[in-house]
This record gives structure tokens, C-alpha cells and sequence, in this order.
């Protein structure tokens, strides 16, 4: 097996050391890690002269690049040789992380067109009850302070009040980072927060914008129209942000008064939360600030995927809800007229198409719409000139393969029919006309090329506000929960999925995006309603409760069933139910955790809020149970089989009759799913709904889940794909040997290569000599890879369809044990080398509660 340098994703795990912690980001890619720039938190009580004068007394010479108050510590970057496990180990130091870089949220960037006249925002209003609470109560969101942590805010643009500072809309923020800054060189922050790419704006107009008499070419109001904005500035033109100027947004933010802050940051997979930006966002929410959170678009990899900030105790994470209509570019085929979506990287153009091309489906063998992964599928098939349909699924590779598949055979275009439905957010490729179909349209498409297979595409010029398939229904892209500890996340859902929005006056002015970026902001504008029509700000947790209780349980296209918790969370947010319910329930959900750790009896408090006694009937709403492991797989399937296993659910009553400002206990007896297979792991979940007797009260609930088995046995390493194994890397390429193997250290490198299908409490790769004698743990050449500490699970692949992988490559030095400050080489000779992976909910006990790979010997 050889690979080249391009196809490996270089990430890292968490470590552990004895005085502090030294803890590494659950993913990030080499590249992005700070050389010696460390987030340091003090130890409770610790003033920070003393911290920083132990610091100086053990010979580390920094220089602090910005002191946090609330989080009790800094961002510091170490001019001497010493590392964070060093650090980590001076007293009064509690934990330390790297500085490393997030990447920007991704965006394209398309226009609207002139003379529309319906507003997207409309549609998203009508979804949540937001439009009546527009006109019927005036309510706007007027003296709430919402900070944007983003791209900045194009505070010039009229719908967002068209300047900066006291008296204007945009009334504080900061620019932390410059024009130029990419998140890898220094800063160069001033006053001025505008926004050169798009990203916030967009954000803040969903909050907050009023283009209802600017002259804007599609009129609307963002949730709540008159709140005041904080812009601060996090992102440079290009590039990423570091967490180190992430956290100092954060408690800028706070201190400037603001209520809300919007994070529409975060992807990728973690095992819990443990990032600093995660933990400075409960303890603002303890400070009175309320903390939103996306909670990623990695919905095509399956489930586990919520991203790392969103997975704080206090902070809300958001899943995103697709709008119910959006404009469009469309083509007609076979008669019939169907909306598409460019790629990202095609942009916001018409397919070039020449004039009189004809469809090509391509089918496998059993005569299904093939993926378009396989070059081979081509192999006889004349798609020259012509266009090309393939099947969305991406359990094989992701657009970005498929359409250089289909280009290098000679294609016009590609059309890829989105699974299940709508309109699928495609990467693409810049030099090759691609685009979303709905599956209803790739249905009618094949029939009709069935009927007439010479039948030509005609391509609209502009395009049209049309209703999208799937709308109302959980994206595709939102990601899926749970966390490593089997935590509900994420918390809440809101219209993500098609949004019209502001954006920066040079770029046109108006734009629709799509992502949990979109959602976000939709739930911290829903905050700032509540907050204005209330005229209260009810502590963050408590108000998280109230949109979670009073949210709509979302269902997936054609089924009568909810959809799981691991998509949705609570439902999609209403903010006319939340203001007008009377009734709340604690907890905000219910986490049964696995077989082994079954919680078999929950006790559920419901308060009357309201002015008369109220009687409650108790229920349950059983939702979709997904399946990831449904063909003994030992990788999760990027999408999970939907199934209809359901907990059995019974009540100490079914029925309470609660008297005006008391609370009533009740015990809920679960039972697991009697269908499902145990060694399947399906994850199950559902709603406990409490209804008011009175008519026209608003009923509430709760969402619970779990895992049917036991969470311990799921396949960690990818097993599937030959894996873990040891490569030999010499240059930039990789070639896997086997054991026996001797390494010749001046022309080559041990790699040893894993691939992660599910969390690790611990993951480890071990040293032994000949004797079974424990070394150490392998040290890596691989900047901060770290072979022992907590990890997410891997992404099945990136955006250019290749697989995603976790290395270290390796030059004889190991770290003796998790207190180790300095690698220790060892002398030449042959080594055992061993991959374990503590299992879920174990105590950590070697090897019995691991699972462990042992690689063989090699000798260096």
C-alpha cells in the first residue's frame, strides 16, 4: 500500500501530564499549531504575577500575548526550547493547550437576483413563529447587545444602520487581526471591525438586519430587527483564526455587556469538551452572557460529528433546519423544469452547457445510479459533450473525485442527484461545471432519458424563487451527535439551510448561504427576542431550557416519524411557544447512555409557571432510531441506515394536576428497544411531552436517548481499510511494511498509520523491546502529535474525496510515561510497536480494557 504525502491528514490527541494537563485539540491539522504558542490556565487562587514568576523561575523564557480574566490565564509564546508538557508541570499551571488555527466557515456566494420580491427570510420566520411576534406584537429584539464573533460586520450596509460607534447599530467591536492576518502570522488588530469577506455580515443580518425601506433588491428583517451589535473581528481576508484571539473576542465581548454571543465557528469531531474556547464559554454563561454555538457541517460523515465548541454543559450547539424556499438557476429536461445549485467552487454562474447536450446516467451493474467515484464506471459509456448524472451518496468519495471523474472522461457536466433529498452544498472543482439536482428531479430525468435518450437540457438565465424539496426537514450537512460520553448534542435546530442575508456592500450586498453558520445566528436572534419582549434575561442554561421544551420535533422528508435526536437535538427552535409557554421541564434532556449503563428510571420535574392550576397528560414520542454499523462495518457509514427501534416508555403518572408556581416529580421508566441488534450499537431516542389540559397552552418536552449494546465493543480502529499498520515515509511518499522490517534511519522514517471510526477515552501507541518490556510512548517528529490522551473519530474523507487519516511518523524517541517532560532515544535495535485504544466507558485498565493492534518489530 503507498500513499502519497497529499492523502494523509496529520492530527493530533490530548495528553495528560502530572501537575497540569497538557492538552492538545481533539483534530486540527499539523500546519496549524503555533510553534511555541501555548493557552495557559492557572490554577484557582493563583495571582498572575505568581504564575508568570513560576514560570520564569523554571528557566521558560515567553512573552505573553494576551492575559483572560474570566478564564484565569493567558496566551503566552515560549522563546526557549521548552514544550507544553514542561510548562505544564510548573506549580500553579492547570492546564495547558497549544494555539493552533481554525479554519474560516466555508461560503459561496451567490447573488439576488433584481426584481425579486418574496423574502427567504419570510419563509424562515414563518417556520419558527417569529412572523407573528413581528406584527402582532411588534417585539424586535430593541436594547439587547449581541456580539458577533466572525468575519467582522459590514457596518456601513443600510439594513445594518450604516456606521460605527455611539448612536449606530453596530455600537461596539474590535478588530482583533488585520486585513492581512491568516491565522499563522502576527495580528495587526485595530478599531476597525469591517468585514472583507462576507461570513459576518451574513451572520449579523440573520440577528439583526432591517432592510424592509434601504432599497434592497429582496426585502426583510433578520429575527430581531433593532437589537444592538458588538462586531469583533477574528478573521483576516483569507486564512483561519487562532484560539488564542477567539478567547480574547469572547471575553471582550462579555465585558462590553453584550447578552448574547454568536459563534458560528467549529467542525469536526470531538470526544468531549475540551478545547479552551469551550470552557470560557460555560463559565461566561455562569457570568450572565449567553454563549451559541454551531455545531458543524459534517453531516456526510455520520454520526459522532459534533463539532468541539459547540459541546460545552452551558452553551447551546446548533443543528440547521433547511428553508422551505430559495432562488434558484434551473434547467428543463424531458419537459420538466428543475431547480439546481452550482458547487462552491464553480460559483454563482449558469452551467455552461453547450447548446444541444444530452443526458448520461451512469448505472452499475445491477442498475443502480452509480456514484461516479469509480473512474472505471466510464469505462465504454460516451459522455463527451454530454451530461453526466451520477448518484450524491458519499459514503465513497465526496464531489470533488466524482467530478474530476467525470471531466477527465470527457464530460460537458455533471449533474449529482442529492440523497435523500433537496439540494445538496457541493465542493466541486473550479474548472468543471457541476451541480446539485434533487433526487425527485434525477428520478424524472432517468425516465424521461429512458423514454428519449437524445432529449437536450435548456439552462435558465436568472434565477427564480422556488420551493426546495425537503424543506422544513433537518439538512443534510448539520451534523450529527452524540459525544464519546454518549451526551445529547447537539442542543437545538433553526433555519440554517438557504437563508438570504446581508453581506458586504462590495460584494454585492445580499447573499444566500447555507450551514449551521446560518442557524446559529437565527437562535441567538431568537434570544435577543425573548430577552426584549420579556424584558428580562433569564440565566443562560435556564433560557436554553425554555427553547428546548417549547421546540418543534422535526421529521425527515415522507415519514410520520421525528427524526433523531443525534440530528435535531430538541427540535427547531419557536420562539412565539417559548414566549408563550407557562410550563417547563427539567431536565433539558435525558442521556440513557448504553446497555451496560442503562439508566432505567429518570425523575422529571414540570413547573406551572402560570397564574391557575393546570393538568398535565405525560407521553412519549418515539423518534427514528439510526444504525451505523447495520452491515457488521467497523467504520460508521457516513450516512446511517434509519430504523424504527424504539425504548419502551412508562410514567409514575400519566396524568398531574399542578397548582400555579409548583412543580411536580415524576418518575419515567425506560425500557430499551426490543428490536435492534445489540451488536448493530443503534442509537434510539424520542421526546417525554407534557400537555396542558387548557386549550391553546403550549405543550412541552424533553428529548432523550442512548445506544442499544455495549458502547465498550464498537470498533474504534478502521480495521476495514488494513489499519493500523507501520509505513515506511521516505520524501513525500508513504509505503506500508510489514513486521521484521529495518529501517534505514538516514534514508527513511517509521509512520504508523491509524484510521478512527469512533472516540477514544485514550488512544495510545506503545513502544516494547523484544521482551514485551514497556519503553515508552512513541514520540513523533509530527509537530504536537501526541501518542497517548482522548481523540473524536475520524472524518471519512476530506472535500476532495480522500480518505482521512491520523499519523506519526517516528525517529526512535519515546516518551518513558505520561509524566515524561523530554523524550528519551533509544539505541539502534528492534522494537515492538503496539496501537491501543482504551474503549468507551472502561476504567482505563491495560490491555483488558483496550483494544489493542500489535504491529510487530521493527528494528531502527
Amino acid at each position: 500500500m503507498k500513499f502519497t504525502s497529499g492523502l494523509i491528514t496529520l492530527l493530533a490527541a490530548a495528553s495528560m501530564v502530572s501537575a497540569g494537563k497538557l492538552n492538545t485539540p481533539l483534530k486540527f491539522d499539523e500546519k496549524n499549531v503555533h510553534p511555541g504558542g501555548f493557552i495557559i490556565e492557572y490554577e484557582s487562587g493563583i495571582a498572575r504575577n505568581n504564575a508568570r514568576n513560576n514560570l520564569r523561575e523554571h528557566k521558560i523564557d515567553f512573552d505573553v500575548r494576551t492575559e483572560y480574566k474570566i478564564f484565569n490565564g493567558a496566551a503566552i509564546t515560549v522563546k526557549s526550547k521548552h514544550n507544553g508538557r514542561e510548562i505544564a508541570r510548573v506549580p500553579g499551571v492547570k492546564n495547558v493547550w497549544p494555539i493552533v488555527t481554525y479554519k474560516r466557515p466555508k461560503t459561496f456566494k451567490p447573488t439576488i437576483p433584481k426584481g425579486a420580491s418574496k423574502p427567504l427570510l419570510t419563509s424562515a420566520h414563518n417556520m419558527t413563529g417569529v412572523t407573528g411576534l413581528h406584527k402582532k406584537y411588534k417585539y424586535t429584539g430593541k436594547g439587547v447587545k449581541v456580539a458577533v464573533i466572525d468575519t467582522g460586520v459590514d457596518y456601513k450596509h443600510p439594513a445594518l444602520g450604516g456606521c460605527f460607534g455611539k448612536g449606530c447599530r453596530v455600537r461596539y467591536g474590535w478588530d482583533f487581526v488585520g486585513d492581512d492576518y491568516n491565522g499563522d502570522n502576527a495580528p495587526k488588530g485595530d478599531g476597525d471591525p469591517m468585514d472583507c469577506d462576507g461570513h459576518g455580515t451574513h451572520v449579523a443580518g440573520i440577528i439583526g438586519a432591517d432592510a424592509m425601506n434601504v432599497g434592497a433588491p429582496n426585502p426583510f428583517v433578520g429575527v430581531a430587527p433593532q437589537v444592538t451589535f458588538g462586531a469583533y473581528r477574528i478573521f483576516g481576508c483569507e486564512g483561519g483564526a487562532s484560539n488564542d484571539v477567539i478567547m480574547n473576542a469572547m471575553e471582550l465581548a462579555h465585558n462590553d455587556g453584550m447578552d448574547i454571543i454568536n459563534m458560528s465557528l467549529g467542525g469536526g469531531s470531538a470526544y468531549l469538551a475540551g478545547s479552551p474556547e469551550a470552557l470560557l464559554s460555560d463559565r461566561l454563561v455562569k457570568a450572565g452572557t449567553h454563549v451559541i454555538v454551531a455545531a458543524g457541517n459534517d453531516g456526510d460523515a455520520g454520526a459522532w460529528m459534533v463539532s468541539d465548541a459547540g459541546l460545552g454543559n452551558l452553551s447551546s450547539s446548533v443543528a440547521s433546519v433547511d428553508n422551505i424556499a430559495g432562488f434558484y438557476y434551473s434547467f428543463t429536461y424531458g419537459g420538466a423544469s428543475h431547480p439546481y445549485a452550482p458547487s462552491n467552487a464553480w460559483g454563482d454562474k449558469i452551467i455552461a452547457a453547450p447548446a444541444g447536450a444530452t443526458l448520461v446516467p451512469i448505472f452499475e451493474k445491477d442498475g443502480s445510479l452509480s456514484d461516479g467515484c469509480d473512474p472505471a464506471i466510464y469505462k465504454g459509456v460516451d459522455v463527451k459533450g454530454k451530461i453526466v448524472l451520477a448518484l450524491g451518496e458519499v459514503t465513497r468519495c465526496k464531489s470533488g473525485a466524482r467530478g474530476a471523474n467525470a471531466k477527465n472522461a470527457g464530460a460537458a457536466a455533471i449533474l449529482v442527484q442529492s440523497t435523500p433529498v433537496g439540494l445538496s452544498n457541493l465542493g466541486g472543482n473550479p474548472d468543471f461545471p457541476m451541480a446539485a439536482t434533487e433526487f425527485a428531479a434525477g428520478e424524472e430525468m432517468i425516465a424521461a432519458w429512458r423514454k428519449d435518450a437524445k432529449g437536450t437540457f435548456q439552462w435558465s438565465k436568472t434565477k427564480t424563487l422556488q420551493n426546495i424539496e425537503g424543506g422544513g426537514t433537518p439538512s443534510g450537512f448539520s451534523s450529527f451527535g452524540f459525544d464519546g460520553d454518549l451526551r445529547l448534542k447537539p442542543d437545538l435546530s433553526a433555519p440554517g439551510g438557504n437563508i438570504l442575508s446581508t453581506y458586504p456592500l462590495a460584494l454585492g450586498g445580499y447573499s444566500v448561504l447555507s450551514g449551521t453558520s446560518m442557524a446559529t445566528p437565527y437562535v441567538a436572534g431568537a434570544h435577543a427576542l425573548y430577552i426584549s419582549a420579556k424584558k428580562s434575561k433569564p440565566p443562560g442554561d435556564v433560557l436554553r431550557r425554555i427553547f428546548k421544551n417549547t421546540a418543534t420535533e422535526l421529521h425527515n422528508p415522507h415519514s410520520e416519524t421525528p427524526a433523531t435526536v443525534a440530528k435535531q437535538g430538541a427540535g427547531m427552535i419557536n420562539v412565539d411557544r417559548a414566549l408563550r409557554t407557562t410550563t417547563t421541564i427539567s431536565p433539558d434532556k435525558i442521556e440513557l447512555l448504553d446497555s451496560k449503563n442503562f439508566v432505567k428510571t429518570v425523575t422529571i420535574k414540570v413547573k406551572n409557571h402560570g397564574k391557575k392550576t393546570e393538568t398535565y397528560d405525560l407521553f412519549n414520542v418515539e423518534s427514528e432510531s439510526i444504525n451505523s454499523y447495520n452491515q457488521k462495518n467497523v467504520y460508521p457509514n457516513p450516512t446511517p441506515v434509519i430504523q424504527a427501534d424504539k425504548a419502551h416508555v412508562k410514567f409514575s403518572n400519566n396524568k398531574v394536576t399542578i397548582k400555579a408556581g409548583k412543580t411536580a416529580s415524576v418518575k419515567v421508566y425506560f425500557t430499551e428497544p426490543k428490536t435492534g441488534s445489540a451488536n448493530e450499537w443503534p442509537l434510539y431516542s424520542g421526546f417525554i411531552v407534557a400537555k396542558p389540559k387548557t386549550k391553546g397552552s403550549v405543550a412541552v418536552s424533553v428529548p432523550y436517548g442512548g445506544i442499544k449494546g455495549d458502547i465498550s465493543k464498537v470498533p474504534i480502529m478502521d480495521t476495514g481499510l488494513g489499519l493500523p499498520a507501520m509505513f515506511s515515509l521516505a520524501g513525500t511518499s508513504l509505503t506500508e511494511v510489514k513486521s521484521g522490517h529495518k529501517f534505514d534511519l538516514k534514508k527513511e522514517r517509521p509512520a504508523v498509520i491509524t484510521r478512527l471510526g469512533s472516540h477514544s477515552p485514550d488512544r495510545t501507541v506503545r513502544i516494547y523491546d523484544t521482551a514485551n518490556k514497556f519503553l515508552g510512548y512513541l514520540y513523533s517528529t509530527t509537530s504536537n502529535s501526541k501518542p497517548y490522551g482522548p481523540v473524536g473519530r475520524d472524518a471519512n474523507v476530506d472535500d476532495y474525496g480522500r480518505l482521512v487519516f491520523t499519523t506519526w511518523a517516528w525517529d526512535g524517541r519515546v516518551l518513558t510515561d505520561k509524566t515524561s517532560v523530554s523524550p528519551v532515544q533509544l539505541p539502534s535495535g528492534t522494537y515492538n510497536v503496539v496501537v491501543a485504544s482504551q474503549r468507551k466507558f472502561t476504567k482505563g485498565a491495560y490491555p483488558a480494557d483496550f483494544e489493542v493492534f500489535n504491529l510487530g518489530t521493527y528494528s531502527i
